[in-house]
């Protein structure tokens, strides 16, 4: 025989149980459930800046404009060069050194760094646009501007690619980027929205 033994039966062998659907005493309340925070965006996830979206109108003028401020100091560089051939014909090659640094130097000192110190061009500040970092709205830095700006002359090379990347913005969602912008993960914004 064993030595434990059996209850008799009709008895719980664990003791009494609590009887279904009590309140707890006063003063204690109802139990809480634990506190959890609002979901995390996804992870690469950027909002769109606080500004409004520029429109391609305004991006088409800009791009006019801007084609017509870079074209003068190039027609000065191009000036340069032809007085420094005229000058000497064994000059040749200074004079080529000259139009390519000069080009070079228009086209960087132009765009990516006006964008990376004000985010607008001329011709972008006279249509009211600028351009953004896709993820918090501020300036380009100077190597996304650079990458901005290389990335749509190589894209330009390729016939189709270029104007793939110009009609872009017209089927673009959410942020009507070009691929350029996309590139640069960059968006084009009103100036004074």
């Amino acid at each position: 025989m064993s030595h434990y033994q059996q209850p008799p039966a009709g008895q719980n062998p664990y003791g009494q149980q609590a009887p279904y659907g009590q309140q707890p005493p006063y003063g204690y309340g109802q139990p809480q459930s634990p506190y959890y925070p609002p979901p995390m965006p996804p992870m690469g996830a950027g909002g769109p800046p606080p500004q409004a979206l520029a429109g391609q109108g305004a991006r088409l003028g800009a791009r006019i404009l801007d084609g017509i401020f870079m074209l003068i100091p190039m027609i000065v560089v191009s000036l340069i060069s032809a007085a420094i051939t005229e000058a000497a014909d064994a000059a040749a090659p200074l004079s080529a050194l000259v139009s390519i640094v000069g080009m070079i130097g228009v086209f960087v000192l132009y765009e990516p760094l006006m964008l990376s110190k004000s985010g607008s061009t001329f011709g972008k500040r006279i249509c009211g646009i600028r351009v953004a970092r896709l993820s918090d709205g501020q300036n380009l830095s100077f190597g996304g501007a650079l990458w901005r700006m290389f990335s749509y002359f190589l894209m330009g090379v390729v016939p189709i690619l270029g104007l793939l990347n110009i009609l872009w913005c017209l089927w673009d969602s959410p942020y009507r980027q070009c691929l350029h912008d996309k590139a640069a993960s960059s968006v084009v914004v009103l100036r004074n929205a």
